[in-house]
This record gives structure tokens, sequence and C-alpha cells, in this order.
């Protein structure tokens, strides 16, 4: 087949050349209908109860989904800023960047005789003022006036109370038990100093990701207008909308940073290898052009760039180059024996192709194996990678050999007295490149770690045995990690708004209890209650000195009742009407929040403090399942568990089952293409060797570093398999050439194939040990684990691809083929028979 390619390729170059780029034009223009995956909840499988319960949550109460600001200043209780707050349902129901389902709202009071104040809607806002606003509210209905909040002054206010605007709050509001309770301190909406407070906005559910990224930047721009002018105030604004314009931003800049630098990287490891400009350019050409189609192919079929996007980019360009620099080493080495270059670039395509196809099939299924992820973006990027290998590997054997083929025809055509300089330019480079700093030290290496195989093949076998079961040990002491916030960057502004926040106002990471059927009925509110009142006592909920779900984190229908009927529990249904909508009044926002407009759903609200432990994780869901089935279940009401607590449990549940299941059926994959493609089980089990040492290289390495495993690095053993194995197959594929040519015997064959492929097999490590380290500078937490513990283990499959598998396949063939060995030179160095 590629001897019939060659060919083709070699009689019609520019057609394979125009064909190849008319065909990446037709790919690459499905960029244009590429979309991102940009909200939190988009990394997420539907597959998830959790993510079911969050689903049927949005449906019925519109979402749980907030935009929280906190406000700092020398006092937030000053005149200008509780002025704003006070004006803000107005400035919010007036903006159409807001008034259009972005900002959540409540219908007015309904009926001819309700007060005009109180029928416009109101918008889903929540701070330490939301019950004196309500009070405002009401007293002016009663009193007939209609007064717009906005425009609400202090003498108004004196008017109105007696006193001025700020006196009124911190000496009558703010002073009164009740809401000193409910409202201020760490669990409420305003610091006790009064030097933070909290407003909280209700985002659409119904909001696509992009419109989530506009209302960020409108809400950001609008704060910064109404604050930014007095002195001493700061805004900080965290959210899924927020944290969707961060991550947004994120991945666009870190995925044009991390490939240019990839795409230096290339250029710097080609050039250095071979000493030739066009030998650097052409292999960045068409390796530019692989990925143009893979994103092509991406939007075409639907699929989103997303969290491992970032990834995916420096992963192909290394990819391409453990395609491209075998091919190009074998073209250099059939130019040391013939002038005619093209018949160089033929005989590299004939005898590497094969080789570099199965290492082009392992890959593809290292990167297959990402559809066990439980992410859907990580599927995506596992499918997009396997589909820009296959297409690097398509054009490592067409565009770049017709390029080649174009370029070398000047001299092949030279006559016989033509320019000396221009007949003998390929001397030039092999003497350049002979003579190259990292060549000289290449072979070295290479000459030492094949003196070694041969002459103490049995050591080296026994070391590398003894390594893979240390490393294959250290399995035992693996953790997982269990807190979704690392899944994006620490240093994104909602991030770290996030982190402040929870500074200031404690843990805001919120679960649900989901609670179905007539919720309303006194015996139904009572188990409500109790269940959310044994949360909060249950013993389980300390952890270290400080409560897990806090009392003031805890809210529920029964509770809103509770507040505004003295303590007590409502006897009727009508009566739970009523002390709904009284609680309405006061500010509360209970429908569309808590409860659904049919009374057949509600939740528990549970804020806790964050899970970065599993100990934390297994807490919060021990302690949310007993009570709900203690108190909810036996009462008769159904319920379901959402959340970021039930979301982490689903997702981390499946890391070790994936881990093993996605790296066993890689290491079956790959063991049944090397068996057929070598024909020999031999062969293939000792090419597959040096997976096993890449495996036990990255367990060795996580348990060194102390490094948990996560949803990215579960699938590291399953690549480093598909990719780390590359160098065995060339290898192997090499040797074996070299022992059917029958001159050789087994040490001759495994020196020959050493110097000649050795240095290729180190310079492809490099490129992509470099992809993998440079993912470590995307400032993901997993994604940073999974570039450095990948990077070391295919340090690891290098390695053992010049030392194990020499050691082996001299023990398989050796006692075939009486062995006569040469005496070794001092210098180590092995004869050149190409």
């Amino acid at each position: 087949m590629f001897r019939v390619l060659s060919k083709i390729i070699r009689k019609h170059p520019w057609i394979v050349v125009i064909s190849v780029l008319v065909s990446s034009a037709c790919l690459g223009s499905g960029i244009g209908r590429l979309k991102g995956d940009i909200s939190y909840y988009s990394l997420l499988s539907q597959d998830f109860q959790s993510v079911r319960s969050l689903n049927e949550l949005n449906k019925r109460l519109g979402g749980s989904s907030f935009e929280t600001v906190m406000i700092r200043a020398p006092r937030v209780t000053d005149t200008k800023i509780t002025r704003f707050i006070l004006s803000l349902e107005d400035k919010i129901r007036k903006d159409s960047r807001f008034n259009k389902g972005q900002i959540q709202m409540v219908p007015g009071v309904e009926g001819e005789n309700a007060p005009l104040i109180l029928k416009e809607p109101t918008p889903i806002i929540m701070s330490y003022l939301t019950p004196l606003i309500a009070n405002f509210k009401k007293e002016m209905g009663k009193r007939g006036l209609y007064l717009s909040l906005s425009n609400l002054d202090d003498d108004m206010v004196k008017a109105f109370a007696g006193k001025d605007l700020q006196t009124l709050i911190e000496e009558d509001y703010l002073s009164n038990p009740q809401v000193k309770e409910s409202i201020v301190g760490k669990n409420g909406f305003i610091t006790a100093d009064y030097k933070a407070t909290l407003i909280m906005l209700k985002v659409g559910a119904a909001l696509t990701d992009y419109q989530m990224v506009k209302l960020a930047g409108d809400l950001e721009s609008f704060m910064k207008t109404e604050l930014g002018k007095i002195p001493g105030v700061m805004i900080n604004i965290a959210g899924d909308a927020t944290l969707a314009r961060d991550f947004d931003r994120h991945i666009r800049n870190k995925t044009i940073m991390l490939f240019l630098i990839s795409l230096i990287l290339a250029a710097l490891i080609l050039f250095s290898s071979f000493k030739r400009f066009s030998d650097t350019v052409f292999p960045l050409i068409f390796m530019i052009l692989s990925l143009i189609c893979t994103l092509g192919i991406m939007g075409w079929v639907n699929m989103h760039y997303s969290i491992a996007s970032v990834a995916m980019l420096p992963l192909l360009l290394g990819t391409s180059l453990t395609f491209i620099v075998p091919f190009l080493a074998r073209y250099y080495e059939g130019i040391e024996h013939h002038f005619r270059s093209v018949d160089s670039i033929s005989t590299a395509l004939t005898t590497v192709s094969a080789g570099i196809l199965l290492a082009a099939i392992t890959n593809a299924f290292g990167f297959t194996v990402f559809r066990f992820s439980s992410l859907p973006p990580l599927k995506e990027f596992g499918v997009s990678c396997a589909v820009g290998t296959l297409l690097s590997f398509v054009f490592s054997i067409t565009l770049l050999p017709a390029i080649m083929i174009i370029r070398d025809r000047s001299y092949e055509k030279i006559p016989q007295n033509g320019d000396v300089k221009r007949k003998t330019h390929f001397d030039g480079l092999s003497r350049r490149k002979k003579r190259g700093l990292i060549t000289r030290a290449a072979d070295r290496s290479i000459e030492s770690l094949g003196s070694l195989s041969v002459l103490h093949s049995t050591s080296v076998i026994a070391v590398f045995a003894v390594l893979i079961l240390l490393g294959f040990a250290q399995i035992r002491t693996l953790k997982t990690d269990s807190d979704l916030r690392r899944l994006v960057p620490k240093n994104l502004p909602s991030i770290k708004s996030d982190y402040l926040i929870e500074k200031y106002f404690g843990g805001r990471q919120q679960d649900f209890i989901i609670v179905r059927g007539d919720v309303l009925a006194p015996e139904y509110l009572k188990a409500i209650y109790a269940a959310g009142n044994a949360i909060e006592q249950d013993a389980l909920n300390i952890y270290g000195k400080q409560k897990i779900y806090p009392s003031g984190g805890i809210n529920s229908i029964a509770k809103i009742i509770m507040s505004v009927n003295n303590g007590m529990l409502p006897g009727t249904r009508k009566e739970a009407e009523e002390l709904i909508r009284a609680a309405e009044s006061n500010g509360a926002f209970v429908t569309g929040t808590l409860l659904s407009k049919d009374r057949r759903f509600s939740i528990i609200s549970l804020n806790g403090i964050a899970a970065i432990e599993m100990e934390v994780i297994d807490r919060k869901m021990d302690i949310m399942n007993k009570n709900s089935a203690k108190f909810l279940k036996s009462a008769g009401l159904e319920y379901a568990l959402g959340g970021i607590t039930p979301l982490t449990k689903d997702l981390t549940k499946n890391i070790i089952p994936t881990e093993i299941m996605s790296s066993i059926i890689s290491l079956v994959l790959c063991a049944i293409a090397l068996i057929a493609l070598f024909r020999s089980f031999a062969y293939g089990m000792i090419t597959l060797s040096v997976a096993f040492v890449g495996v036990a290289a990255e367990l060795g390495f996580l348990s060194m570093m102390g490094w948990p495993i996560d949803v990215i690095t579960s699938l590291a053993s399953a690549l480093v398999i598909g990719v780390g194995v590359n160098f065995g197959i060339l290898f192997t594929h090499r040797y074996m050439h070299e022992i059917k040519m029958g001159e050789n015997s087994p040490s001759d064959a495994i020196k020959i194939t050493m110097i000649n492929l050795g240095r290729a097999n180190i310079v492809a490590a490099v490129a992509s040990v470099a992809a993998f380290l440079v993912i470590m500078l995307s400032d993901i937490v997993p994604l940073k684990r999974f570039g450095g513990v990948t990077a070391f283990a295919i340090g690891g499959c290098i390695i053992s691809s010049l030392t194990l598998m020499p050691a082996l396949l001299l023990k398989l063939t050796g006692h075939r083929t009486p062995l006569v060995e040469e005496a070794v030179p001092e210098t180590g160095s092995f004869p050149n028979k190409a």
C-alpha cells in the first residue's frame, strides 16, 4: 500500500498538495461553527442523578443560580451605598440589560385594590435591606403613596421615620434582635462591623452560555458605574455567569498562548535536529493544517471547545512530531548513502509508514478511552485528539513527502557535471547534522544505553521488573481529589471573589434536598422542618471546630413560615398559604425560590463549608441521606439530593474504576494491534512492555509528588499506553526489518536500530514531553497534574524503549541465531549498517 502511495506522490506531487489543501479548506471552514462549553454545569454529565435534580430545579423553581456582589467600604451603611441598594429594584426593572429574563422577577400583587407600588414585578434581589425595602413599600402602599425608591432621599426618610437613613438603618433596623440574628454576621448579608455586605441577584435559568457571559459583563459595568465613584468602595462579583465569562476568556487566551509556545518549541526541535530551514517550515505548515482541519471537524459535527481544549493543540503538535521525526530521520539516513534525494523520500515513506501507522492507531486508542470519562468535555477532547492524530498521520505520509519531492527535484535534476556546490548540498547537510551538539550528545547516550542493553540484558530486565512492581504497588497510596473548584483556574477574578466572599461570610457552597408531594400539608411541613433541624443538630455536622451546615445556612419553606408565625407551624394548608403571603410581603422570596407555583415541589436549601476533602463529602452525603430518609421518606414525601456535594460525589465515585477500566481497555487494544501488525505474540508483548513501564512511572510519580487522582489524571494511564508505546513500535519495526535482511545478527540488528532510530526516538520523546510540560502552564490544577505526570511517564517510556526493549529482543531472538558477538570498541561506537 505504501509503495503504491509512494509512486503516486512521486509522480503527481502537485496534485497531492492541491488535493490536501482543498480538503483542508473544506474541513477547516467548520471553525466558524465552533462553539464553547464555558459554564460550570456544561462540564457535567447529564447522566448524574445530581444533574437531573438540578434540571428539575431549573424547571420548577427557575434554578438556584445567583450572582453575588460583595461591597466593601469603611461603612457599608453609608447613605450613598444604602440609597443604591434601595433603588436597585427599580434600576434592574427598567434596564434592558437585566429585565428580559437575565435577572428573574416575581409578579406583583394582583387585584384592583392592590397598592400601585406593589403591582410592579419585583426582581429577585436579596440584601441586608430586603426586609426593610418590603416594609417601606408596604407602608407606602397603606398610605396610598406611589413613590419610586430610587427617588428616596434623606428628607423623605426623615419625614417618614424622623431620622436620617443611616441612623434609621443602624439604630432601629439592624439593632432589632430578630433582624440581627438572621441578617448580621458570618452567615448573613452584612458583617458585624458593617464593613462588607452582599447583594444576591437570581439569574435566569434559560440563559445560554454566551447570554451568561454578556450578563456578567453588563452586571460588572453596572456596579462599577453606580458604586465606583464612592470613596473607599471595593466590589467583588462571583457566580455562574461571572465564572462563565472568566472561563471563556481564560480558555481563549491560554489556548492561543500555549499553541504559540508549542509551535516555537516544535520549530526549535525540528531545526536543532535537522539543521535545515525547509525541514522546519514544511512540517510546521502541515501540523498547522492538521490542527485547522481538526477544529473544523469539531465545528461541523457540533463538538464544543472547553476546558480540555487548552491542552488539545499542544498535544497534537507533540503527537505530529512523533510521526515527522522518524520520517525525516529515515530520509536523511538514505541521503547518506544515495545522492538522489527523491529516492530517499520514497524509501523513507515505504519503510517507516507502517510503523507510523501503528503508532497513530495506538495514539488514537489512547485518546479514545477518554470516552470513559464522566465529563462530556473530556469525551469530546478524546475524540478530537484521536481525529487530529489520524489527520496528522495522513498529512505526514501525503503532504509532507509531496512538498519534499517538489523541493528536492531541483537537486535530482542536476547533471553529473553541474553546479558542484548544489550537487554536494546534501553532503553538507549531513556533515552539519553530524557535528551538531545535540546530535553528538544523543549519539553518545544511545551508544551507552545500547552497550548496556546488549552486554547486561539480564540485569536490565531484572531492574525494570522490580521498578514496574514498585510503581504498581504505589496505587495503594493514591487518593482522589474532590474539590470541583480545581477544575477552573484559581486566579480567575470570579474564583478569587468566591474565596474572598467565603472569608467574610462563611461557606456558600450550596446543596439542596428536593422534596416532592403536597408540601404545604401540615404533616409534611413538620417533616420538612424536622429534616432541616436534624441536619443542623446532627453529630456529623461538626467538622473540626465548625459546623458543616450552620443554622443560618439552612432554609426551607417550613422555616420561612415559622419565622412569621412566632415559631409555630400552621394547622391547615389555608393557614400556610396566608403565612407565605405574609412572608413575601415582608421581603421573603418564597414562590419561585423555595416553593413551586403548583405547591407540589419544594427544596431544603443548605449552604455550608466548601468540601475539599472526601471525608467532608462523605459526611455531607451521610447527613443529607440519613435525615431525609428518616423524616421525609418516612412521612411519605419523595426526595432527591442536588448541589455541589452530590455533584462531586457523582464525579469522584468513578475515578478509580475509570483509571482501571480505561487502562485495561487501552492495553488490550494496543496488544491486539501490535500482535496483528508484527504477526507475532512475542514481538507484540515486548513492544507493549514500554507501556507497562510508563504506567508504573506514572503511578510512582503521583505518589512521589503527593498528587491525588482526579477526573483528568485518571485517564493518564490509558494515554501513556497509547502514546508511550509509539517508541517501542518504531524500534521493533526497524529491528525486525534488520533481522529480515538476513545479514545481521540480533546484536548487530539492535546496534543498527539504536544508532539509526534511537536519535529519532529521543527527539520525538523530547517533543512529546515538551508538549505535556507546556500543558502545565494552563493554570487549571487537574490539567497541570495531567501534563506533569504524563510527561514523566513518557520519559520512562523512551528510556525503556532504549534499554529494556533491546534487552528483551536480544533474549527473544538471540537463542534462535548463534551469536558471534563482536568486541565492543572502547569508545562504545556501533557499526552503521543501513
